[in-house]
């Protein structure tokens, strides 16, 4: 009964589907930590780049503002400012600045004021303090009694100062806007004080431009000032001019105290990766927070489709290996179905030795199933020459039945005639009987021998010839190895040889992101140019607004300017973003050169490898062909063996059948002697005892050949019609 056992080219198939499914396992975890690296990286490099040029912006805009500031403290107007510009310290209640008369001198200041105010949208109020207590603005609005602008902190920041530019924290002006001033000290052409100017600036603009800001789905900005409070915040709770302390979210706090300027935060129940820049200009901490979800989102995506492109080669791979192994190995399961067949009918007692296997593969395979055929053709011929045997046998032995009845019976009627002659020669007549006997029996077992002799001979002569073609097959393997390892000598060369073409392409991509960077730094430069183009279209505005009249077509050609200079600035950052993405383009190319160069090495290391495990598998067939030699020696001195046994049991035969003949004359010699004696008696006993050995040895010898008949018959073979038909 056959088992049921998993098949060889499941069991492959399976094989190979395990081992592909672990090298995809293995490369997408080493490609997922690669990758999700990579994801924060470009994260934090992103978010460096747009806080640093969010940052330049804030750098570029007080810039702008001080240098405004410097043109208002120095013109000539708040120069002249004298103790007649009004005070509201002495004052009460709120006083209408329209509703009083101005001196020459606050109606010239109060004039610049508004010209400044009018030509920069981003100047929520600009202001001159005298040391006499006075005040002069660009608004129209009212005043509350008792300002003394000496006993601000925006004043009194200026005198630290002492003629320089100097900060203020963000508080609320005048007119109730929350802003940041920008003030310093003035002197006259004599150099002596006479009070301190200040720019009200609105942060508006650079909160426009931090709402503009996006690294992804979820990331906002925010812009948090030295002492904690936050002047611009993009989120959705928008908590603008609020201290962090006031607000639920530690990780800014945490941000702000770490030495690092990246981080994982967890904000309201969700993790962010954050990146902070700080401006030098004015110590403005700019942070940007990113959900994690969002950084890793390109990860988790390319992460799925690994997975599942994986999948889907691990299924082809199982499908083409399961079809290609069941054709390879269908002949290998008609043998062993044979054989299988063949086992169980030989063990219920029904052999057909008529039946063969049909393979016609040229190769291996083909060769076991030819040379089982052949070990049929020859037990077949064996079984067919034992049943010719059995049934010459046969014959032979109804023969010997039928002789020794009719002994049986003229014995019996000599007996009753004369049974007084028993007498002295009984004895001699049973030794002479017991001895032929055995002699008989050593012939027919030395004949029995010489037949088992001749077959081993033929069974030494077939395993000698299937060993010799064995050996021809293992020649064939070997040189077909030999071709194998100079194929993979080729390819160890054609590999090392893409190995440089790739690392050449490597240096000559790193020189074109050399040559970018160049390019960068040029677009630099004219921003720079274009930034003080429009500082000094300013500067041509301011002082053809100071000509009047005559001056309006210095103001035409300032504005044209002012235009050239914006759309250059314009341009400049498009470039800027060009050349920007042709950097991240070129340094993913590198990155993908690399891992070239480092496939084509592992591509030449595995080839390698290959070509040793080649070189180990010709020294083995080069053993197993010296053994095969050594078997093909023993089965040759085997045969030489056989031969002398069957040389010497011929001999044994002869030296038998010269035995018998000596114990026939012995024979004759007591039937001469009974003869003479006269002693008929022990003569017919004698014929008697004879007669009943010969009849229990043709029983004997008749259940013998019963037994070998019903075993020979058990193997079903070609009879000769069958061969010729065949044939």
């Amino acid at each position: 009964m056959a088992k049921n056992l998993i098949s060889l080219a499941t069991k492959f198939a399976v094989s190979i589907v395990l081992i592909v499914a672990l090298v995809i396992a293995i490369s997408s975890v080493l490609t997922g930590i690669f990758f999700q690296k990579n994801c924060i990286d470009n994260y934090y490099e992103n978010a460096g780049t747009a806080l640093t040029e969010f940052s330049n912006s804030i750098t570029m805009f007080f810039e702008g503002k001080e240098n405004s500031l410097n043109v208002f403290a120095e013109s000539d107007q708040v120069k002249a400012a004298d103790e007649t510009i009004h005070s509201f310290v002495n004052e009460k209640g709120d006083i209408q600045i329209l509703s009083y008369e101005k001196s020459p001198v606050e109606a010239e200041i109060r004039k610049l004021c508004k010209s400044f105010a009018k030509h920069d949208s981003d100047i929520a109020e600009i202001y001159l303090g005298t040391k006499w207590g006075g005040y002069a603005t660009n608004f129209d609005s009212s005043m509350s009694g008792g300002y003394d602008p000496r006993k601000r902190g925006w004043y009194e920041t200026a005198n630290k100062g002492q003629g320089a530019v100097m900060l203020t924290d963000a508080f609320a002006s005048t007119v109730g806007a929350t802003v940041v001033g920008i003030t310093r000290s003035s002197f006259d052409d004599r150099g002596e004080f006479v009070g301190n100017a200040s720019i009200e600036v609105s942060l508006d603009t650079l909160t426009t431009i931090l709402d503009s800001l996006d690294l992804g789905e979820g990331s906002f900005f925010m812009m948090v000032q030295a002492d904690g409070t936050i002047l611009a915040d993009s989120s959705p709770a928008k908590n603008n001019f609020k201290n962090i302390k006031e607000i639920d979210m530690p990780a800014i706090s945490d941000l702000l105290a770490s030495d690092s300027s990246r981080g994982r935060y967890d904000i309201n129940g969700s993790s962010y990766f954050a990146r902070t820049v700080q401006n030098k200009r004015t110590g403005y901490h700019i942070m940007a927070f990113c959900p994690a979800a969002t950084v890793l989102q390109a990860f988790h995506k390319t992460l799925r489709i690994t997975i599942a492109g994986g999948a889907v080669f691990a299924l082809l791979v199982a499908l083409i290996s399961a079809l290609v192994l069941r054709n390879v190995l269908h002949p290998l399961k008609v043998i062993r179905n044979s054989i299988v067949d063949n086992a169980d009918q030989i063990s219920q007692g029904r052999a057909d030795l008529s039946k063969r296997i049909a393979v016609s593969s040229q190769n291996e395979i083909g060769d076991v199933a030819d040379s089982f055929n052949l070990y049929f053709d020859k037990l077949q011929d064996i079984i067919l020459n034992m049943k010719v045997s059995k049934q010459m046998l046969a014959d032979a032995g109804n023969a010997l039945k039928d002789g020794t009845k009719e002994t049986s019976r003229a014995i019996t009627q000599i007996v009753e005639n004369i049974q007084e002659m028993e007498g002295s020669l009984s004895t001699q007549n049973k030794s002479v009987q017991q001895t032929s006997g055995e002699v008989g029996r050593i012939t027919d077992n030395i004949s029995t021998l010489e037949k088992l002799v001749e077959t081993q001979t033929s069974m030494v002569q077939g395993a000698s010839s299937a060993v010799e073609q064995m050996i021809g097959n293992i020649g064939e393997v070997t040189r077909s190895i030999d071709k194998m390892a100079t194929s993979f000598g080729t390819l160890s060369k054609d590999a090392e040889s893409g190995a440089k073409t790739q690392t050449t392409l490597q240096h000559q991509i790193e020189e074109i992101e050399n040559q970018s960077q160049l390019l960068n730094d040029a677009n630099s430069v004219i921003a720079s140019i274009a930034e003080q183009t429009n500082l000094l279209a300013m500067n041509a505005a301011i002082e053809a607004a100071h000509a009047g009249e005559s001056g309006k077509g210095f103001a035409v050609v300032a504005d044209e300017i002012r235009k050239l200079s914006e759309t250059s600035t314009s341009q400049s950052k498009t470039i800027g973003e060009q050349l920007k993405n042709i950097q991240e383009t070129i340094n993913a190319v590198v990155v993908s050169t690399q891992q070239g160069v480092q496939g084509y090495t592992n591509l030449a290391k595995e080839i390698t490898e290959t070509d040793n495990l080649v070189q180990q598998i010709r020294a083995a067939m080069s053993e197993q062909r010296e053994g095969s030699v050594q078997i093909t020696d023993t089965l040759k001195n085997l045969n030489d063996s056989t031969y002398e046994v069957q040389k010497a049991s011929r001999d044994m035969a002869e030296g038998s059948r010269a035995i018998l003949s000596e114990i026939q004359l012995l024979q004759k010699e007591t039937d001469s002697i009974r003869q003479k004696m006269g002693e008929m008696s022990t003569g017919a006993g004698k014929i008697r005892e004879t007669g009943n050995s010969l009849s229990d040895i043709s029983n004997t010898m008749e259940k013998s050949i019963g037994d070998i008949g019903n075993q020979v018959d058990q193997f079903k073979i070609k009879s000769a019609e069958d061969s010729g038909s065949g044939a």
